[in-house]
């Protein structure tokens, strides 16, 4: 499957909610804690490729991820996706580490999911911030979508999750670092 999604930074996330309730729609999955592990080979294959394999844990359910790379022809993030429910994802984890892949990453963050016509918008709280995810089937949906919220093209945020929260890690360390040397 295809996903056409791009991110946005939220500066206030109840006033976004109600942004979204205002334009029709409705909660899909009321906010929740998600767990991400992300698996890569001792040589970050994946990650140089542009590809993800991930585990994620909700009240929900398990599910495994490959995301492909992201396309370069387009300025939202397209990108095959192929993901199917686990019911035990901690076997799954040792099965994955048995054949090579090792755990790289892991972050979490709570979700709240909002649907109307064919659009999904989700919600999320990171330790890089607050953000929204909007995905569509197309393009055009997608970005208008994004204006009647009132982003535009210069706000767009490709990068994933784990690059976000690693860059913010990066920095706290730095400042931390930095005070320790004064």
């Amino acid at each position: 499957m295809q996903e056409i999604e791009i991110k946005f930074v939220v500066k206030d996330a109840s006033a976004m909610t109600e942004k979204l309730r205002r334009l029709g729609f409705r909660i899909a999955a009321g906010r929740h804690h998600e767990k991400n592990f992300l698996f890569d080979d001792g040589a970050g294959s994946l990650k140089r490729q542009g590809k993800l394999l991930r585990i994620r844990k909700t009240p929900s359910g398990q599910t495994l991820t490959f995301k492909g790379p992201i396309s370069t022809e387009s300025k939202l993030k397209h990108r095959e996706e192929i993901e199917c429910r686990v019911d035990d994802a901690s076997l799954l984890q040792r099965i994955i580490e048995e054949v090579g892949f090792e755990l790289r990453t892991q972050y979490t963050k709570y979700r709240t999911v909002f649907e109307k016509d064919g659009l999904c918008v989700s919600l999320d709280e990171t330790e890089a911030g607050n953000y929204i995810e909007v995905e569509g089937p197309s393009d055009a949906e997608v970005i208008a979508l994004g204006e009647k919220l009132g982003y535009s093209e210069k706000d767009f945020v490709r990068q994933t999750y784990a690059e976000l929260i690693g860059e913010t890690k990066s920095k706290q360390a730095a400042g931390q670092a930095g005070r320790s040397t004064q």
